[in-house]
C-alpha cells in the first residue's frame, strides 16, 4: 500500500457514537414497529394458505 501513495487506516482509533434519548427511542419504535408488520404479514399469509 506504501507503494501505491495509500495511507495504512488499519491503525485509525474509532470512538463509538454516544446517541440522544430521543434518537434512541426512535430507533426502538423503529424496531417494534418492524416486528409488528413482519408479525401481521405472517399472520396473513397464514390466512390466505
Amino acid at each position: 500500500m506504501v507503494s501505491e501513495g495509500l495511507d495504512d487506516l488499519s491503525r485509525v482509533p474509532v470512538e463509538k457514537v454516544k446517541f440522544s434519548k430521543g434518537v434512541m427511542v426512535a430507533f426502538w419504535f423503529l424496531r417494534i414497529y418492524i416486528i409488528l408488520m413482519v408479525l401481521l404479514v405472517i399472520v396473513g399469509f397464514s390466512h390466505v394458505v
